[in-house]
């Protein structure tokens, strides 16, 4: 077995915290499952995480510079497996963006409820009274550059994982690194009671979604067409005048492309896991290890080949489904927490609007118009249970939908009779009326958006909207 490196997540590091607090019985498990003398090495990091001054590239700058010290650059040389918890997983995915050659040295990469597209209680950390609160319990600060990066629909984050779906950046084909996602469903009991949506959210771990430590995603773009880029500003007028009068834009004027994450990631929902929890943290929960374990035994010894990738996968998708089938079958009173729901899948669609020079778009209004109200069909727009503007950078929202529901003793798809609908998108300069920006208005089947929107998976819808000037911007005289 090649070493072994832990990367905690965000919050780990106290003033006095020991190793045994960041990382509890992780090491422990690992020697009892492989052998202490089949590791060869494990080497539990440790990063500063709570410092308002530190960023996440800063982090995965000093994670270079320790794996290049005499003591560690056999790790590089020789290659290692990584295990991450929670904030971990951008640590390291940015450390092999940034640093890493091709093929690079990690091997197989395990993630603990990876923060891959964010936490709701990143934006949630941010209020001052939580900071202080923070700063009186542990002596640190609230790490708020780490926070901006970690809350929804962050820009750097987004771009982070959007550098693996370039043409030579490939993590499993060019970077030849296998990664693997392990996530929980569940919330402490303590926490059901607490007044914050995101420490008891469906389908979450009380920390970070399924949807958001899936790497599994997709990704869409909509640009304006090149016959838009030439439209008059008379008709662009028109087009505005009709969206401010609450009248559907019917002209076509912006194209659609699909791009998916390839290849698919195994992972797995593991039964009555949170993201931490004495009895049912991810890490070292005393009550779960027979849930996690044996998942992250069988991704650190998956071959470096695509069969024994496809077969951890299948393996994962088979441990996936033994949850639901267990969690189907339990017993919920009349009055008590919903242990079904609690489980239910959901998907995330982050949209990021931007002009054509790669500004964010400050004022704007994302419609889901569904005409289809029929009883065999489900509407996009209800699907909805929540929705947060990224308030760092503009022209972000991410929405949180339930895509399933169990009823009647079985797991139903709701998008499987998802309701055709049309999306517009209206957007506004505040700032002065010789700006307009042209409308997004298109149709989506039911048919596309099952293939966008995947339970357990976030999407990314980044738009390019077309702003343009009115001829009094720029005007040429002759005399």
């Amino acid at each position: 077995m090649k070493p072994i490196l832990l990367v905690h997540g965000y919050s780990s590091e106290g003033e006095d915290n020991s190793v045994s607090e960041i990382y509890g019985t992780l090491p422990d498990d690992l020697r009892r499952e492989f052998g202490a003398n089949t590791i060869r090495k494990l080497n539990l990091s440790r990063w500063l995480s709570l410092n308002d001054g530190v960023r996440l590239d800063d982090v995965s700058y000093a994670m270079d510079r320790a794996l290049r010290s005499p003591e560690y650059n056999d790790l590089l040389e020789g290659g290692f497996h990584v295990v991450i918890h929670s904030t971990g997983a951008l640590v390291v995915r940015n450390w092999i963006r940034m640093f890493s050659p091709k093929p690079s040295p990690v091997e197989n990469f395990v993630h603990l409820a990876g923060a891959n597209f964010g936490s709701g209680l990143a934006h949630v950390g941010k209020a001052q009274i939580i900071r202080w609160a923070r700063y009186l319990g542990t002596g640190s600060q609230g790490g708020r550059h780490i926070l901006d990066e970690l809350e929804f629909g962050s820009w750097k984050t987004l771009d982070l994982h959007l550098h693996f779906l370039e043409k030579g950046n490939n993590m499993r084909e060019d970077y030849q690194v296998q990664e693997f996602c392990i996530a929980g469903s569940q919330t402490t009991k303590v926490l059901r009671a607490a007044p914050i949506r995101y420490v008891k959210e469906d389908s979450s771990d009380n920390t970070v979604r399924t949807s958001a430590a899936n790497l599994n995603y997709t990704r869409v773009h909509i640009a304006p067409t090149s016959d838009a880029r030439q439209l008059s500003v008379d008709e662009l007028k028109r087009l505005v005048k009709e969206r401010k009068k609450d009248q559907s834009v019917r002209d076509s004027n912006y194209a659609v492309e699909v791009y998916r994450s390839h290849p698919e990631v195994p992972f797995s929902v593991a039964y009555e896991t949170a993201h931490y929890g004495e009895k049912i943290g991810i890490v070292s929960g005393s009550r779960n290890r027979k849930e996690v374990i044996p998942k992250l035994k069988r991704a650190l010894q998956t071959p470096l080949d695509d069969t024994g990738y496809a077969s951890t996968r299948e393996y994962f998708e088979d441990q996936h489904q033994r949850t639901f089938d267990r969690v189907g079958g339990l017993k919920t009173s009349p009055l008590g927490w919903s242990k079904q729901a609690q489980y239910e899948a959901h998907a995330q669609i982050i949209f990021r609007l931007k002009d054509q020079y790669g500004e964010g778009v400050k004022q704007f209004d994302i419609t889901f118009r569904t005409s289809d109200r029929s009883a065999k069909k489900v509407s996009l727009e209800s699907l909805i249970e929540d929705d947060h503007k990224n308030k760092e950078d503009d022209g972000t929202i991410t929405f949180y939908l339930r895509t399933q529901e169990f009823k009647k003793s079985l797991w139903l798809d709701r998008m499987s009779i998802i309701a055709p609908t049309r999306l517009e998108i209206f957007a506004t300069e505040s700032d002065g009326q010789e700006i307009e920006y042209l409308p997004v208005n298109l149709q989506l089947s039911s048919d596309f958006l099952r293939d966008i929107v995947k339970s357990f998976q976030t999407t990314i819808i980044d738009v390019e909207m077309l702003r343009l000037p009115t001829g009094k911007v720029f005007e040429i005289h002759e005399v």
